[in-house]
């Protein structure tokens, strides 16, 4: 699995992934581990080697609340996560000013947020691992549900300057993040509560549903309601839930759920371009895709996770194109128990298909989702024409070598890591922080540095036909994965191979053609 790891470069190059429990514990993992010098204050932050083919290493665990964790968000750092001491301020003006040289100072997580069901919100400093201040909610509000930095740690508007926080009492909070004095209180919703929340990228305005069966478009410049939909009810006696809302990276799509249900809509027109009902209650959706498309993963109580294309269908492509592929199938129980998936949530920085899930029983798993993406795009009657090819092809090379029958075997779903939080510990939420713009993780200390020095000493020997080596903008090579060495270090391709490879590139550029077509109709 580390091999694999290390010559992926759909990885984000940072990733931190915090979860919450019903027991009012908080944990953390990282890609990198806090190493705290002897005789300093400064913590270094060190690569994890993964010589043991792990990924995501424990950083934290600490008893943050008396009740369960109800809500978490992380921001990025930039922004002083306490109280603006002059201190901090200085650091934060001196990474800024890293930055803005374009020195090598990646970004990092700055303060996390968690609001528990004893009314406290918590503050958190990720990068000291230490709580940075504790707040409680107003008078007469009730205890958080939901949580939210605005702008919103995925965008790229800079760090937050807000917080949002909805409460059991239908109304939700507006902190400014400086002083953490309250800006405004936002009322809306009914008694029920303010159920999930989410911010626009450009942090002006943020969705909100509730358990009244509402999902509401706030405008936080204003700081006012600016539009409400009602779900239409199909009990009279209980209103819908909305369990969960999110918005796409640039802001033009968002979705939401409730029940087994799922929409999703266009800003701009503000129709749908999805809504289906599930087989089983619907926890969590996120937004995942690249230049290819667009599609939901959602996380559902049948411990099913199903990937849905979300977009408008051409007319002639309606009958046969495939819109949704169920990545991991239900469990076969009639209840799925610790199975469950709780939680999913989509990772910037990598591919654009990777998400992480928890499921009821503790384990937060890191999964690439590409193949059934791919697997839609492909269409039916491809994918039975390549299977047509595939099973010609095995007949073919039944009497040759087992490494052509072993040739890319396509799945839905690749698990890429997976940890659990101890025996019995029950996951409420999680929250995940990422950076990487599809940049290879290479490890950092004075053992790799010599294994660059010798890999530049080969490469310099090598001389011939072989292509140049990708580089990337602070001008490392790009690592070979195993299977592209071979012992005469040349690179082989395979007839068949490159054929297959021309006709998958030939139905992409049919299907961007169709869609310029559509565009400019």
């Amino acid at each position: 699995m580390a091999d694999i790891i290390e010559s992926n470069p759909s990885i984000p190059t940072r990733l931190v992934i915090v979860a919450g429990t019903y027991d009012g514990v908080l944990a953390g993992w990282d890609t990198v581990e806090h190493v705290r010098e002897q005789d300093k204050n400064d913590i270094e932050l060190k690569l994890l080697r993964r010589n043991d083919g792990r990924y995501l290493k424990l950083s934290f665990a600490m008893s943050a609340h008396e009740g369960s964790v109800r809500c978490l968000d992380i921001a990025s750092a930039g922004a002083s996560p306490s109280n603006g001491s002059g201190e901090a301020s200085k650091k934060v003006k001196k990474r800024q000013r890293n930055q803005d040289d374009g020195s090598d100072a990646p970004p990092e997580p700055g303060a996390l947020l968690s609001g528990g069901f004893d009314e406290t919100i918590n503050v958190f400093n990720l990068q000291k691992h230490c709580q940075a201040g504790e707040l409680k909610t107003p008078n007469d509000l009730g205890s958080p549900l939901c949580c939210s930095f605005a702008p919103p740690c995925s965008s790229s508007s800079g760090p937050p300057t807000h917080a949002l926080i909805g409460t059991t009492s239908g109304k939700i909070v507006l902190y400014k993040k400086r002083d953490w004095s309250v800006q405004h209180v936002l009322a809306g919703h009914d008694e029920g509560g303010v159920q999930c929340l989410a911010v626009h990228p450009t942090g002006k305005m943020a969705l909100t549903g509730g358990r009244d069966g509402k999902v509401c478009l706030w405008d936080l410049m204003k700081g006012r309601l600016a539009f409400v939909y009602k779900i239409p009810s199909r009990s009279k006696i209980r209103k819908e839930t909305v369990n969960d809302i999110v918005w796409c990276d640039d802001g033009t799509r968002y979705a939401f759920c409730y029940g087994s249900k799922i929409t999703a809509r266009d800003v701009a027109s503000g129709e749908d371009l999805l809504d289906v009902e599930m087989p089983s209650r619907v926890n969590q959706i996120a937004f995942i895709g690249g230049p290819e498309g667009m599609f939901l993963a959602a996380g559902c109580d049948d411990g099913g996770l199903p990937v849905l294309e979300v977009g408008q269908l051409e007319e002639e492509d309606d009958a046969n194109t495939r819109r949704a592929i169920m990545a991991i199938e239900p469990v076969d129980k009639v209840v799925a128990g610790d199975d469950r998936l709780k939680c999913i949530r989509s990772v910037e920085g990598g591919s654009g298909f990777l998400v992480v899930t928890a499921n009821s029983g503790g384990i937060v798993s890191l999964m690439d989702l590409e193949g059934a993406a791919r697997m839609m795009l492909s269409g039916p009657d491809e994918s039975n024409e390549e299977s047509d090819r595939n099973d010609s092809e095995s007949e073919d090379a039944s009497s040759g070598s087992d490494v052509d029958s072993n040739e890319e075997v396509e799945v839905a779903v690749e698990i890429l890591d997976s940890v659990r939080l101890g025996s019995g510990a029950r996951i409420t939420n999680i929250s995940v922080w990422s950076f990487g713009e599809n940049e290879m993780v290479e490890d950092i200390g004075e053992e790799d540095e010599e294994e660059e020095d010798d890999d530049a000493e080969e490469e310099e020997e090598e001389e011939g036909d072989e292509p140049p080596a990708q580089t990337i903008d602070k001008g490392k090579k790009f690592k070979k994965s195993p299977s592209q060495r071979s012992n005469d270090n040349t690179l082989e391709l395979d007839a068949a191979a490159v054929e297959k490879a021309r006709k998958l590139v030939g139905q992409a550029k049919k299907k961007q053609r169709k869609q310029k077509k559509k565009k400019a109709a």
